[in-house]
């Protein structure tokens, strides 16, 4: 960026904050000489006059028009690049820590919803152009709780779309809930339901039975069914109907070829080793890859690689961004609860890690066959797990999946338009164009030609309010429980 371009921006927005009416107020924008990024197209427009007008975008018309400028508070967009908000598809919002309950013989698991931990994540979300997330299990009470704060004057935080708590073989108190029969499944997706659930999210410990039946309940309802499986395997869960997929650890001895399966399952160590011992079998470019490649292209499900969840624990014993990104941005609670015990490497030894970073080509492999699917794929950060901080990890994850090979107009979508269409919202989200949500992240550079410009924030419109650079900063830094008092 020049001297020129960087002292007309900190101009720009002085002016926009000192002289115009407060941010509430404001009715109209005029973004005026911005490139509009059409993340479904893969290109960028010549410069173009935007113009919002309450939450939604009127028109974009040509520069310097009267049409787009009347009225209107004018920002100088020359330079910069408009793209449509971000959309996190793997954001645990409202989660608090991880805490072991010791009592009366037994040892129990729990995380517990903390209201203070969903508005801490939503201003720094929004702060890095993050404007809707799926969280894809927790509390639908704090859910609640969340969007009917977000709709008072000046909260800053995303709008949500939500699964009830993970149904489990096991419960936690707060996070999962146990299901062991087939009415165990009905009655908990019935609970759901009525609860308002956009999303049912089923996890590891299910039979393949009770998966299928919490597929039925869940379409009967005509809600969605996002699943983190490991002895199932993906292409079993995805001829049973689901419609969604997280993590790009499909560690299903069932996917290895039959030689491979045997040495895999004979020397296999329970817990987070399968993370890289069952990528040490699995040849991301050998028949039982083409066949999961192939049920992608058939079935088309959802999926977020959440690529970054495990960069951060391979890469843990040297340090790495990710563990500076988390002591900078993650909630205090999560970052004690993370150095005091939940990590994913809990146990690991040198050799482990060794180990694990050795298969990580073999990920970045089957993720750029995955992204190259059929699939509606989407991009997730695993946000409130260890070493993932709200807004910044999933620039991380963009990052990562560029770095795989991915190109940068496929992330841009699978954060943006695709991520839309999954979320049943394609008519008003994911998009910058006449009748749609101004939700928006101006940029100084083109994200398409480099995805690592996509964190090169100089503002967010969020509902049709924008938030420039001074505020963006306060966001990302504020520590305080209720941004009502600041804002």
């Amino acid at each position: 960026m020049t001297t020129r371009t960087s002292s007309h921006l900190l101009a720009l927005f002085a002016s926009l904050l000192c002289l115009s009416p407060p941010a509430a107020s404001v009715e109209v924008l005029a973004i005026d000489g911005v490139r509009i990024i059409d993340t479904l197209a893969g290109r960028a427009s010549a410069p173009r006059c935007l113009r919002i007008a309450g939450r939604i975008v009127e028109a974009t018309l040509p520069p310097g028009s009267d049409a787009c400028r009347a009225n209107a508070v004018l920002v100088d967009g020359a330079d910069l690049w408009a793209l449509p908000g971000l959309i996190d598809m793997h954001v645990h919002h409202t989660l608090g820590p991880l805490v072991i309950d010791r009592g009366q013989g037994e040892v129990r698991l729990s995380a517990h919803p903390d209201d203070e931990i969903a508005d801490f994540n939503g201003r720094r979300l929004i702060a890095f152009g993050v404007t809707t997330i799926r969280n894809p299990g927790g509390s639908l009470a704090a859910a609640t709780r969340y969007e009917e704060r977000r709709h008072l004057p000046g909260f800053v935080g995303p709008e949500t779309h939500n699964a009830g708590p993970v149904i489990n073989s096991q419960p936690i108190a707060g996070l999962a809930v146990a299901a062991n029969t087939e009415e165990d499944i009905l009655r908990i997706v019935a609970e759901q339901s009525a609860a308002g659930a956009d999303w049912i999210k089923l996890y590891t410990g299910l039979s393949d039975e009770l998966v299928r039946a919490a597929i039925r309940a869940a379409d009967a309802r005509g809600i969605p069914t996002v699943a983190h499986l490991d002895r199932l395997s993906w292409t079993d869960a995805l001829e049973m109907g689901v419609d969604s997929l997280v993590h790009l650890m499909p560690i299903s001895p069932d996917l290895l070829a039959p030689e491979a399966r045997a040495n895999y399952v004979s020397t296999a160590r329970p817990g987070a080793f399968a993370f890289f011992e069952w990528w040490e079998h699995f040849d991301p470019d050998g028949p039982q890859a083409d066949r999961l490649v192939a049920a992608f292209n058939e079935h088309r499900p959802v999926f977020d690689a959440t690529l970054v969840a495990f960069h951060a624990a391979f890469w843990q014993d040297l340090g790495s961004v990710h563990q500076q990104d988390a002591m900078r941005y993650a909630h205090p609670k999560l970052l004690a609860n993370w150095n005091d015990w939940f990590t994913f490497t809990l146990g690991w030894q040198d050799e482990d890690f060794d180990r694990a970073r050795a298969v990580w080509p073999k990920v970045e492999r089957l993720a750029v066959r995955l992204y190259s699917s059929n699939a509606r794929t989407t991009i997730g950060s695993d946000t409130s797990n260890p070493w993932i901080a709200p807004g910044i990890s999933l620039h991380r994850e963009m990052q990562l999946l560029a770095d795989a090979g991915v190109p940068a107009a496929t992330i841009l979508r699978a954060a943006t338009a695709n991520a839309a269409e999954a979320l049943g919202a394609a008519d008003r989200l994911g998009r910058i164009a006449a009748g749609y949500e101004a939700d928006i992240v101006l940029l100084r550079g083109n994200p398409l030609t480099a995805i690592e410009h996509s964190l090169d924030i100089v503002g967010v419109v969020n509902n049709g309010r924008l938030i420039a650079e001074p505020e963006i900063a306060e966001l990302k830094e504020s520590d305080d429980v209720s941004p009502h008092d600041r804002l």
